[in-house]
């Protein structure tokens, strides 16, 4: 009897121990565990946030006008209507408008890498795209490079990858203008 109760409490120990007490202890290691990630976690958070806070302190120094022109530079979307304006805008100072105004969508990979026979192989890694607008205007050769000179000087970033022009008895021309342009990828 002596030695029978002692075994006994052992026995309920061992098995309070392995049905209940270990258990919880693996439960409690596991949370200890997880509070440890999500304490990272909330540290890496709050020097993201620190971060941010000092772009945007910084961002804020910029005056409007500059971030005007740059959204006008590198825009984060393309607007058909507004390059349009804007192209017809700088033609009009020289007597000109803009006609036949067609976007090609289907030029959106840039030339050179990743680019076979005109067709892209596997995902773009640019941050940008391109869009291809080709349109026509009138006017005088002198004219016209005054005009090309304006679109080279334009905030708007844009490559002119050809120019055909049809030349009339008057000494007036019809040129053709193909630009490419580019936007930022959301």
């Amino acid at each position: 009897m002596r030695l029978l109760l002692p075994v006994l409490f052992l026995i309920i120990a061992g098995s309070i121990f392995f049905w209940y007490i270990n258990p919880v202890y693996s439960a409690v290691q596991s949370l200890v565990a997880q509070e440890s990630q999500y304490d990272q976690a909330l540290s890496k958070a709050r020097e993201l946030q620190d971060v941010r806070d000092q772009l945007l302190a910084r961002y804020n120094t910029f005056s409007q006008t500059d971030l005007d022109r740059l959204g006008k530079l590198v825009p984060d979307s393309i607007d058909n209507v507004r390059l349009t304006l804007d192209l017809d805008s700088m033609a009009s100072k020289y007597g000109m408008r803009v006609r036949n105004v067609s976007i090609d969508t289907n030029n959106n990979t840039p030339a050179g890498a990743g680019v076979q026979n005109g067709q892209q192989i596997g995902p773009s890694s640019q941050a940008y795209e391109s869009v291809a607008i080709s349109f026509s205007v009138s006017g005088s050769y002198t004219i016209f490079r005054q005009y090309l000179t304006d679109l080279e000087k334009s905030l708007r970033l844009g490559d002119v990858i050809g120019i055909s022009f049809t030349p009339n008895d008057t000494g007036i021309y019809d040129f053709n203008v193909l630009l490419k342009t580019y936007w930022l990828k959301p």
